[in-house]
This record gives structure tokens, sequence and C-alpha cells, in this order.
């Protein structure tokens, strides 16, 4: 049985000096970054940092893209004892203003005040290049290094406020190991870390890279025009992926280079049943689905034997079950064998806090199921239902069945009160074809494949759906109130108030 390594995260720091130091560890644009050059960055920002006051557990938020200086931050903070709490740099108003105030920084490291409020400037060092402003000489090699590592990652839920997850030291180092067993990790692998350094599957590839020796190369942000030819020249041979990343890269343009790559590997979550097949054959890549949340060190479970549909089994430090189940299905709910794998609550929010963990462990919010062969099946988010004639129907379970048709390329789907007090379904599609195929004819064949309960009553087509950080479908961003949707029950267009 695998075991967790007995390492930290400054441990790993620390091996930068003395294991293959004159390795490329990771490129950013023209920069190639040895793993002792990295180390001397990082002591020399720990130098800078201490000139400037900072001490163990003070607090800092990082809105930063991906970058050399972020990783750089990244490393010297928790060698520290800082806390690093990442955002993204994209995010402004209520969302950014509500974290920024519930984590109280001392200081917000960033490139621009363009989305920050005037009473957060104090608090501002803005980032030049090369931390050029924080960057100390040092000779300091004792590398003394402070034993409380922890970040707050605030989570990109769909419904709510964000919430920090309290991710210390066990749980980075856990993330990583586990990224390494999910993809087979060698010594000369090569990442292409396009993921967000704000989210846990950006800093988990990192980590692993620090931890196997292998390298990386930065991107400032995915592309999916960009992808291939990033893959092909960098010769990546690892390929991590999230939501919907993997339909993005089968919608462009098929080219006669689709399969030149050196790319073995392709582990990660969220991938659809067909998108296996379509992915394999169009670009010679197999996927290795994985299942996992943040708040338990990213990876839960994963699917060795490739069994379509499922997301694996648990990972040996893990433990997980199906509670209050009908019909099979119920939640997930993870138990940790070895203490400090699950996170021990979100930042200053207990009431969520008590609602994920609970005595027989952390409770999900997911629907699945277990097979008698022990596979897991990930059935979709409890919350994400429509009440219809008394019975829950799951909205995961009617994009599936859309998703097959042959014209929709995805779909997602939200509800709209009635009158007596129950729901209507709505259904947006994403076409794969300009000539999009009538909605009524699409309404029509889904009534003969879909429960009566299950049946949409109003349709619309959509040139794109938003998505999250981590490439999920965002429906709180959908605004249905400007689309003219076809209600297949009255056989007319029509608007309507979502409420």
């Amino acid at each position: 049985m695998q075991k967790l390594p007995k390492v930290s995260v400054n441990k790993l720091i620390k091996n930068l000096l003395y294991k293959n130091k004159n390795e490329i560890i990771f490129c950013y644009g023209n920069k190639k970054i040895s793993r002792l050059e990295l180390l001397n960055k990082i002591l020399q920002a720990r130098t800078g940092l201490l000139k400037k006051g900072f001490k163990n557990k003070d607090k800092v938020v990082c809105l930063l893209d991906n970058s050399y200086e972020q990783i750089i931050l990244f490393l010297a903070c928790l060698s520290l004892g800082i806390v690093w709490i990442p955002i993204e740099p994209k995010r402004k108003g209520i969302g950014l203003n509500y974290i920024i105030t519930l984590v109280n920084p001392k200081v917000i490291f960033t490139r621009t005040k363009k989305n920050l409020e005037k009473k957060f400037y104090k608090k501002i060092i803005l980032v030049q290049k090369d931390l050029k402003n924080i960057l100390q000489a040092t000779n300091d090699y004792d590398l003394k290094f402070e034993n409380h590592i922890q970040c707050i990652l605030f989570t990109s839920g769909t419904t709510g406020p964000p919430k920090g997850v309290i991710v210390r030291d066990k749980m980075l180092i856990a993330s990583a190991y586990a990224t390494g067993i999910a993809c087979d990790i060698k010594t000369k692998d090569k990442f292409l870390l396009w993921e967000s350094l704000s989210h846990i599957g950006g800093i988990e590839v990192l980590l692993l890279c620090l931890m196997e020796g292998s390298s990386f190369v930065l991107l400032k942000k995915f592309s999916a025009k960009k992808f291939w030819k990033q893959i092909r020249k960098n010769k990546i041979t690892k390929l991590h992926y999230l939501g919907g990343v993997l339909d993005i890269l089968i919608k462009q343009r098929t080219k006669n280079t689709d399969r030149k790559h050196q790319v073995e590997l392709a582990f990660g979550a969220g991938a659809r049943r067909e998108t296996y097949h379509t992915f394999k054959k169009r670009f010679n890549i197999p996927l290795r689905e994985v299942y996992g949340m943040t708040e338990a060190s990213s990876f839960t479970t994963i699917n060795f034997k490739r069994k379509l549909g499922s997301i694996g089994k648990p990972l040996p430090w893990f433990k997980l079950k199906i509670v209050k189940k009908v019909n099979g299905i119920g939640e997930i709910v993870i138990k940790e064998k070895q203490k400090g794998l699950i996170t021990g609550g979100y930042y200053k929010d207990n009431k969520s806090t008590k609602i994920l963990i609970q005595k027989d462990g952390l409770h999900t919010g997911d629907l699945g199921k277990i097979d008698s062969n022990g596979n897991v099946f990930y059935i979709g988010r409890i919350k994400d239902f429509v009440r219809v004639k008394g019975e829950n129907i799951s909205s995961w379970e009617i994009e599936t069945n859309l998703n097959m048709h042959k014209d929709i390329s995805e779909s997602v789907i939200l509800s709209t009160k009635t009158d007596i007090g129950e729901e209507d379904i709505i259904a947006l599609l994403v076409s794969k074809n300009k000539n999009k195929t009538k909605l009524d004819k699409i309404a029509l064949y889904f009534q003969k494949k879909l429960p009566k309960n299950y049946n949409p009553r109003y349709w619309s087509y959509v040139n794109a759906l938003p998505r999250t950080p981590t490439f999920r479908i965002d429906k709180k961003l959908i605004n249905i109130n400007s689309l003219k949707l076809y209600d297949f029950f009255k056989k007319k267009f029509t608007f309507i108030k979502k409420n």
C-alpha cells in the first residue's frame, strides 16, 4: 500500500540546494529557472520580506496572474510561516471586497490598484518585474524555516459568497503526491502549468515538481488557440485537466498536427463520458479521471482501471462512503485515515464548516454511487436539482442526456418557479453547428427520450456558457431575463423573468 511521504513544504525548498540543483525546474517566457536559482530567489525574497517587517502568521493577499514573481513570493511566504491567500486578479467588486475584508491581510501584492477600493490602498505593495522592490541580497544558507505553513484558498463555488478553505502543510504535500500517483510521474516529465496558482490544481503541480525533480512550463493563462502549439514547442509529457477544458479543446478546428505531440497521459476531473472516446481518438491521449476537492487535499479517488464513467477508487489514506442512499445513490462522505488531510474548516465561517465537517466525515455535497466492484461514480451536486411535481430531478442527469445529442456541444439546466410553488425546467444549449437544429425538433426528440418530469419546458441556444476559474459552468452568471426562450408546452417563443 502506498504511503504519504514524511516530508514538508519547507523540506522540499531545502532540497533545492541538494537535489539536482542545476536542473531546470520551470520556464516562463524566455526565463529558464534552475532549482538552485529558484532557491536563491526564495532566500532573497525572504530577506526582503523580513526587512519590511513581515513575521510568522501574518496574512498576505496575492492578486497576481501566474508569473515568475508569484512563485517566488508564494514559496518565500510559506517558508516564513506567512499565511498565503491567492486570489484571481480578475476578481473585482463585491466578491473581492468581501474576501479582503474577511481576512484583513497585512498587505496585498498586486500589479495595479485598478479593482481595489481606496480603503485598501494603504495595504498595497505594487509588485515590480523580477521583484526588484522586494528581493534583497543574502548569503544566508542556514535555511531556518517556520513550521507554520498555511494557505487560505477561496473556492470558486457557484452559489453564495466565496468560502476560504484552510489548507495546511500536510494537505499541500498530499495533493502534490497524489498528483504524481495519478499521472505515473517520472523525473523527466514536463507539465504545462496553465491552471491558476490561486487554486490547488496549480499549486499541486508546482509542489510535485519540487518533490520529484520534474519540470513545468508556466503559462499566464489558458488559451485554447495556442494550447497545442505550446504543448509541442515545450515537449510536454503530462497534461492535467479540469472541468470543461477538454471540451473546449475538442471544439477547436481539426488539424493534421492534432496527434503530433509527446503527451502520454491526461489526468483530471470533470470529463464527460463521450469525451473519453472523442479525445483519445482525435489526439491519441488516454484520460484518467480523478475526484476530489480542495477541502480534502485535492485528490480522493483515481480511476486507474479507466472504467468509463467512474471516478475510480479511494486513495489508501482516505475512506469513502455513500450516505442517505435512495436507489443506491447518496451523498459522498470522505474520512481521513491520517490526521491533517482534511481541512480544519472554512475561514471565519462556522456555519458552513459545521455543514462540511460532521461526526462521520467530510460531507462533500456531491451525489454518488458505488458498484459491486468498489468503483465510485459521481452523479452530481445535491443542491443542483429541479423540483417537479414533488420529485427532485437531477440537473446533471438531464444535462448528460442532452449532451449526448449529435448537435449539442454542451448544455445547462436551470429552473423558474411556477404559480403552484414548484418549478419549470429551462434548458440552455450550445450548438455544435452554425446551422442550429430547430428548438421544437430538439424538444420533441427529448420528449421521447426523457421521463415525463425530466422534460424542459423552456429551451434556448446560447453562444457560450460562463465558467468559473476552474472551468466549471457558473450558473449564477447566466441572465435568463435577456433570453428569448422556446416554450415547448405552449409551442411559442417568449421571455420570462427568472425568480
